[in-house]
């Protein structure tokens, strides 16, 4: 027992020693990054590509700074904190779909006869899309919340990111759509009729906004940090951000806007928000979260 008390009381000692100091300090920073930055998802029929986005904003870190003595005297320093701030995250992508058919169904042509008790203006809208391309641009307010540690120069952070969002848009252009109604009660087709909005339509550019949700990703950032004045240093590092949850608000809609006291001018919506048939409510895409990796610099002053 004695003996068990001494290897005990030794090796508190020990420990005790080994941490020689403890301080609180409070660092503020400002940081820009950029990589590929995307909107992350998969298409039903076609190709999804990233773009690239960037990641800018300040922040504010409170750690505990300790130094660490190894048994061959060498001193360590350590850091153990929590890191906040608030910043810009810029994302893009790019939808190719392949040729295929979407189908509105339910429209009316703005005609209120009746055949044999029936309304005969009723019709499904089968759009067909060749060549259709369109470009996804989004913009969030995010806030880390992660903690911190670094072991001399080598820092790692990990936690989660916060994103507000700031914009949707997307765009299209020179897409070619041909429309073909279908009218169920007279069983008819209807295909070339252009002042209706049927028929092939060339060159069709189209734009607009997406209603984005909350997101919520897991953040991961590592590097190296250099002091390069009086409590002043530089954090060199890479940042991985992957989405956990659908920022695509809301339920999907149809396709074709269809307005039948100005057919032909038709507009479309984004895929990424869109059915390919309403009825069985189908939709081009599945959940859409964000994603980055990249490089990322942050300039930081201690207090």
């Amino acid at each position: 027992m004695k003996k068990l008390i001494i290897t005990i009381a030794a090796m508190v000692a020990l420990m005790s020693s080994q941490h020689l100091s403890a301080q609180t300090k409070h660092e503020f920073s400002v940081y820009g990054g950029g990589g590929l930055s995307t909107m992350s998802y998969r298409l039903s029929l076609g190709d999804r590509s990233g773009g690239f986005g960037g990641d800018f904003g300040v922040g504010y870190t409170y750690f505990r700074a300790k130094e660490r003595v190894v048994e061959t005297g060498r001193v360590f320093q350590e850091h153990w904190g929590i890191h906040t701030g608030i910043g810009i995250g810029m994302y893009s992508s790019t939808a190719r779909l392949n040729n295929q058919t979407a189908i509105t169904r339910g429209l009316s042509d703005g005609d209120q006869q009746l055949v044999q008790g029936k309304r005969v203006d009723q019709f499904d809208l089968h759009t067909t899309l060749s060549g259709y391309s369109e470009n996804q641009k989004a913009m969030f307010l995010n806030i880390p919340v992660m903690a911190l540690f670094q072991i001399e120069q080598f820092y790692a952070m990990s936690g989660a990111k916060i994103g507000i969002p700031v914009n949707g848009k997307y765009s299209s252009k020179n897409a070619t759509i041909t429309n073909e109604a279908y009218y169920t009660e007279l069983d008819n087709w209807l295909t070339t009729q252009t002042f209706a909005g049927y028929g092939e339509f060339r060159g069709r550019d189209s734009d607009g906004k997406i209603d984005l949700g909350v997101s919520v990703a897991l953040a991961l950032e590592a590097g190296m940090k250099w002091g390069i004045g009086d409590k002043l240093s530089l954090y060199t590092g890479a940042y991985f951000d992957y989405g956990l949850t659908n920022v695509v608000k809301g339920g999907n809609t149809q396709f074709v806007s269809y307005n039948a006291n100005s057919a032909e001018n038709f507009t479309t919506s984004s895929v990424l928000s869109s059915y390919t048939d309403n009825s069985k409510s189908a939709t081009f895409t599945d959940k859409v979260n964000m994603t980055a990796i990249g490089i990322k610099l942050r300039l930081a002053l201690e207090k």
